[in-house]
């Protein structure tokens, strides 16, 4: 109830707006109802790709770099008096080799992925191994080591690759039950990983030499594919199929895709369309970014025709059918390849002609606001900043807004370069049907038209007729070769763009950082060495910790201490004996009093208001041995320190 008050609320403002030619009201009135106007379908979608799968599911691939929550393969636990210490997951992400993992997010935390093993800032509690879906990719051994065991046989085996899928390997340790600063405030996080994958590799045509291109790309040899965000090569690689171990020349290893041959989907014809999404398009805050690229995740339960939709609404485009195949158009002004007239057409066919939309035609339109995917936002849809013109609204006299849900965009600036498009579109309302005689029989669909017409051209007709520019919507050609065409208007200004046409996305919400109390100070800020201290005449050992705080926010540091041969466990606080406190940033803590020849070990951790962060581990050191001084001799006695006379000497 309360989104359709919201939305009667905000064209109740564009209505009084438009009566009163107030532009602001009629704005804020836009805004209103375009925040509301969701888009269930692209939400829907997006929080499942992103949601961790449990059981059977379809098989899915990743275009460019997108992110999954990727299915549950298994999980089981290892280590500790119970066998629970350690949680094993493994996530299958894709059904194909992929380029590498960017990273990932975990309880809502971004890491970036720097390699197999543990995985930094996390006090050795987390460790990610990936596995691109190569043929031969090996099971890590500490998963052979630590898996169960179910009557004498392991549950995991070095054979058990899942050949051909993307994997990462997780492993978990549970906090302690009085952890001071746990890693896992909101428990155990197998279910809150999404992962950002660099996804499929995929052949290029243009860089195939054999088929009129350049280079080394062979469709038969997958080894010679490089990653891409293309659009158009990307879908020209699902159209020909996405094969087991890349085993292309098996039709029965077909997996995603289509599995179409060359003469179905002719390579030479993407040329030009991927070299189109290549070019740079100017930003404006500066440099430049390619025309359009996709990103995101594809099902194998997804209807062809459906897939196909999302890569060509991604880039402005649309999809065509030339000479039996289905091709991508993407967003550009295209050359004119016919030119009629009235002279053109078949006598006595009928010509279905309209200059106007009808009030509930979805393409007129007058306010746009895209729906992408934000990679800032953790991958989630998000609203580009609303296009609109106010003068376009008041011609005619009510908002018109089109929300166009683009799945595979990643970019900002390219959503708003696609909903720029929708919207200037919007305001070309000419359509028109019409029969070309066998000789125009070449006219196809998504060709551009020139018609310089008396009849059927601008309205009122002038005395020289003014030539429209429409785009063939689709073609049809009966069993004497006459073509029928139905016809929208187009121009090639719909797909100009300039940097001051980008506006700027006020809408992204940036959470304030909050204070990391779980990580230790610096490594590389304090340092830990054994000496012996002089006084009247004598030397005894001590320790001696130098450094300083690596934060402004740091209001005292702590200073503790113990004798091993190993190092204590850091949040044990019975194994440490505390060496004092200091204030101030720059620091020399001298901890005298201590058994010579003995390993020590030092931790220093910081105050951060009302918070201790953990323990930073110094050493191990071994203490020297007393030595004599003024003739007088300095013995260690059961931690305290005698002169030869018997005598006692007090340090610390």
């Amino acid at each position: 109830m309360a989104k359709v008050v919201g939305i009667a609320t905000g064209v109740v403002m564009i209505g009084v707006g438009i009566a009163q030619m107030n532009p602001v009201l009629i704005a804020q009135g836009i805004m209103t109802v375009a925040t509301i106007l969701l888009a269930p379908s692209m939400k829907a979608r997006t929080a499942s790709k992103n949601t961790l799968t449990i059981g059977e599911t379809a098989r899915e691939g990743i275009f460019g770099e997108g992110s999954t929550g990727g299915s549950l393969v298994d999980i089981f636990n290892y280590g500790g008096k119970y066998g629970t210490d350690w949680t094993v997951a493994i996530y299958a992400l894709a059904d194909h080799r992929c380029e590498a993992l960017t990273g990932f997010y975990v309880q809502d935390k971004w890491v970036p992925f720097t390699g197999d093993g543990l995985v930094a800032g996390y006090k050795n509690q987390l460790r990610v191994d990936w596995r691109p879906g190569a043929w031969d990719d090996e099971v890590p051994a500490w998963v052979l080591a630590n898996c169960p065991v179910v009557g004498g046989v392991p549950t995991w085996t070095a054979n058990d690759r899942g050949r051909g899928v993307a994997k990462v390997y997780v492993a978990w340790k549970a906090d302690k039950s009085d952890a001071k600063n746990p890693v896992w405030t909101s428990g155990s996080p197998w279910s809150s990983f999404l992962w950002v994958v660099k996804g499929l590799r995929c052949y290029q045509a243009r860089k195939d030499s054999s088929v009129g291109g350049s280079g080394a790309h062979r469709w038969d040899d997958p080894s010679t594919r490089e990653w891409t965000d293309n659009p158009i090569d990307c879908r020209y690689t699902w159209a020909r199929g996405i094969y087991a171990g890349d085993h292309v020349d098996d039709p029965a290893m077909l997996l995603l895709g289509r599995g179409l041959s060359d003469i179905e989907q002719p390579p030479e014809n993407v040329f030009a369309p991927a070299n189109l999404c290549d070019e740079p398009v100017a930003l404006k805050g500066g440099g430049t970014e390619p025309r359009y690229r996709i990103g995101g995740v594809f099902g194998g339960d997804d209807k062809y025709i459906d897939t196909d939709d999302d890569i060509a609404s991604a880039c402005g485009g649309y999809t065509v059918e030339r000479e039996g195949a289905i091709e991508i158009v993407p967003g550009a002004a295209q050359p004119v390849l016919w030119d009629i007239t009235d002279d053109d057409l078949i006598v006595g066919s009928s010509v279905n002609s309209s200059d106007f939309r009808t009030q509930t035609d979805a393409e007129w339109v007058n306010t746009v606001a895209v729906k992408y995917i934000e990679p800032t936002q953790q991958w989630k849809d998000h609203s580009a900043p609303v296009r609109r013109d106010t003068a376009d609204i008041l011609a005619d006299g009510e908002a018109k807004v089109a929300q166009p849900a683009l799945t595979l965009c990643t970019s900002g600036t390219q959503a708003q370069r696609v909903g720029e498009m929708k919207r200037r579109m919007g305001r070309l309302w000419r359509t028109r049907s019409l029969t070309l005689p066998p000789r125009l029989v070449g006219v196809e669909h998504g060709d551009w038209i020139r018609w310089t017409s008396k009849r059927y051209g601008v309205r009122p007709v002038p005395d020289e007729p003014v030539a429209i520019i429409y785009r063939v919507e689709s073609d049809s050609q009966d069993k004497g070769w006459q073509n029928q065409l139905t016809l929208r208007e187009i121009r090639t200004d719909v797909y100009g763009w300039t940097v001051d046409d980008e506006l700027d996305d006020g809408s992204v919400a940036i959470d304030n950082p909050t204070p990391d109390f779980s990580g230790a100070p610096g490594g590389g800020d304090w340092t830990l060495t054994a000496e012996l201290v002089s006084g009247n005449g004598l030397a005894a050992p001590a320790l001696r910790i130098t450094g300083a705080a690596d934060s402004d926010t740091v209001t005292s540091i702590l200073f503790d201490y113990a004798a091993g041969s190993a190092s204590p466990d850091a949040e044990d606080d019975a194994a440490w004996t505390s060496a004092g406190t200091l204030t101030g940033s720059a620091t020399d803590m001298l901890i005298p009093g201590v058994m010579a020849g003995t390993t020590y070990w030092a931790a220093v951790s910081y105050q951060i208001g009302a918070e201790r962060t953990d323990r930073l581990i110094l050493g191990p050191v071994t203490t020297p041995a007393a030595e004599t001084g003024g003739g007088r001799m300095l013995l260690e006695d059961g931690g305290r320190f005698l002169l030869e006379d018997g005598s006692q000497l007090l340090l610390g």
